[in-house]
């Protein structure tokens, strides 16, 4: 009996790769009609089935839209990340399903199953947060079989397809209101990949001898830094945090000592989740209007799923939002 054609074996026949075959034959990812005709007809000449090679779709299954974000701390919950997907997923047309896919760097398999959704015709385009080297093998591998991708922060290398938030823009704002509200003994609790919102803080305040204190993403962080703050740098009237749920860790802490925000000490976030102004004292905070970068995010993979290739970078603008911890 003879043995069935595999993909690899038709697209190295048709000169083309065996992502672009998929594509021919699921309709999802770019691909010029010139192509896709060229590549059935091919395949009606020479018997040429790619049922074989991916297994059947169920009746009434629809491509995916993945959202990979990378788990760097995994103890508490990533709301940065949450509200981010949320407003993607709310941006996904009927047609397609929503998949939220998180992995660290220890997660070849997920690059391999990447390959696999992307061969099979599973997916039609990726969300990648940036952060980590897994998430730019994530966007090359994407890139590499012409499936459509939106990067969501800064990679370097890909000055396209890349929605940006001005982190560095956002801490100066908070330095800003600091200095001109009179504080004199600033601090910054770190976070992932900060740098840049270093910089804008002691650019904002006007002084480049701000202590930096070591954080985190999560409650914990913040409580642990307020009582390394207290313990080694005890004239401390103002803190940025890197993040909401570190500085809600912060005040909760000040609140069981018995301080006074922000009176004795003002206290600015970083993000603006939702839950940040329900939480008692509202968190003044700087607000990456985290709603519109999963939307704008989803905008530029859909003018992608309409055939442009490499979309103009967007940048969403920061804010800073004063509430009650300053």
């Amino acid at each position: 009996m003879k043995q069935k054609e595999t993909i690899n074996d038709f697209a190295a026949r048709a000169g083309v790769s065996i992502a672009t075959v998929s594509r021919a034959f699921t309709g999802n990812g770019r691909i010029s009609e010139a192509t896709r005709k060229r590549l059935l007809e091919l395949a009606a000449k020479t018997g040429y089935s790619p049922d074989h090679a991916r297994g059947p779709k169920p009746a009434g299954s629809h491509p995916a839209i993945v959202f990979c974000y990378p788990e760097i701390y995994q103890e508490e919950p990533d709301c940065f990340i949450a509200e981010i997907a949320l407003a993607a997923k709310q941006m996904v047309s009927d047609d397609h399903v929503f998949i939220v896919m998180p992995f660290d760097e220890n997660d070849d398999h997920v690059i391999d199953s990447a390959k696999t959704q992307i061969l099979s015709g599973s997916v039609s385009g990726y969300l990648i947060v940036a952060g980590t080297p897994g998430a730019r093998k994530l966007a090359k591998t994407a890139e590499s079989c012409g499936l459509p991708f939106v990067i969501i922060g800064n990679m370097p290398g890909f000055d396209y397809n890349t929605v940006l938030h001005d982190n560095e823009c956002g801490a100066f704002l908070a330095g800003k209101y600091f200095r001109e509200t009179g504080r004199r003994n600033p601090v910054y609790v770190t976070g992932h990949l900060d740098t840049a919102k270093q910089q804008g803080f002691r650019r904002g305040f006007g002084s480049d001898k701000i202590p930096l204190i070591q954080g985190g993403a999560g409650f914990r962080f913040g409580v642990n830094a307020l009582n390394y703050i207290l313990q080694n740098y005890p004239d401390t009237d103002c803190v940025l945090c890197a993040n909401d749920m570190q500085a809600m860790g912060l005040l909760r802490e000040a609140m069981n000592k018995n301080i006074d925000v922000p009176g004795r000490l003002a206290v600015i976030g970083f993000d603006n989740i939702a839950a940040g102004k329900f939480f008692i004292p509202a968190i003044s905070t700087v607000s990456l209007h985290l709603s519109q970068i999963g939307k704008t995010a989803m905008e530029l993979l859909r003018r992608q799923l309409n055939g442009e290739k490499h979309v103009q970078s967007e940048v969403v603008q920061c804010d800073l939002i004063l509430r009650q911890s300053t």
